[in-house]
């Protein structure tokens, strides 16, 4: 999980998928520069940083025919200005194989979004939510023709792991993870990138996700010159 920061303030939250990229959403980033961008990896808090953590500048962004009145198509690559060591201490997640749907299955999103309070949360959280069909999605009352990719939703409210009352993904989680753990290799895959919902953590409306599968060639394709996690 890394923190995306734009002209030194707390922005959105986006994933290294390998040792030169970051996978966000494209409204998180689009018509900006990527020089105003910057990255922070293994730095759990917002606001104060550590000697663990790591830090690269944004080089290039890419967009995928992104549509910001719809958000369809809401993934951006921002290529890094210098590449990441990775080892055991920092691993890229891993893209999806295959064309799952993932109906029915948990999966865990990750970030820094608004609490109770109405406040950013300073340190990372966490929260498991199930994953709905696209035609659950719809029957929430999205408009039909906005492409609703991946959901999910929890009808009642949950709780991260530091104990703060939370509905869905909120304002500040925007470009984070949606990720399920890959039963066969055991690694953690990306399935899907924190999008939009409506308004924010309302119960009974779905968060949706751009859903991870539909842009891997795209992904692998943009980013073919990095080192990638190894399956």
């Amino acid at each position: 999980m890394a923190s995306l920061f734009q002209k030194g303030v707390f922005s959105c939250g986006a994933s290294l998928i390998n040792d030169r990229y970051v996978l966000t959403a494209a409204h998180c980033v689009a018509r900006a520069d990527a020089r105003e961008f910057e990255v922070f990896l293994r730095r759990p808090s917002i606001t104060v940083g550590n000697p663990e953590m790591i830090h690269r500048r944004g080089h290039s962004i890419t967009l995928n025919h992104y549509q910001g009145i719809r958000i369809n198509n809401d993934v951006a690559l921002i290529r890094l200005a210098e590449p990441v060591p990775l080892g055991p201490d920092v691993i890229p997640v891993c893209l999806p194989t295959g064309t799952d749907s993932y109906q029915g299955q948990k999966a865990t999103v990750t970030g820094w979004g608004t609490t109770e309070s109405g406040d950013l949360s300073d340190t990372l959280q966490q929260l498991t939510v199930p994953i709905l069909s696209n035609q659950e999605c719809k029957r929430a009352g999205y408009f039909r023709w906005q492409d609703v990719t991946k959901c999910d939703i929890t009808f009642k409210p949950a709780n991260d792991d530091n104990g703060k009352f939370r509905n869905e993904f909120t304002r500040g989680d925007s470009g984070g993870p949606l990720q399920l753990r890959n039963s066969t290799t055991g690694r953690y895959d990306i399935i899907g990138v924190v999008s939009w919902g409506k308004a924010c953590a309302q119960r009974n409306y779905p968060g949706v996700y751009a859903r991870v599968t539909k842009f891997v060639a795209w992904v692998r394709s943009t980013a073919r010159d990095a080192c990638w996690c190894q399956q």
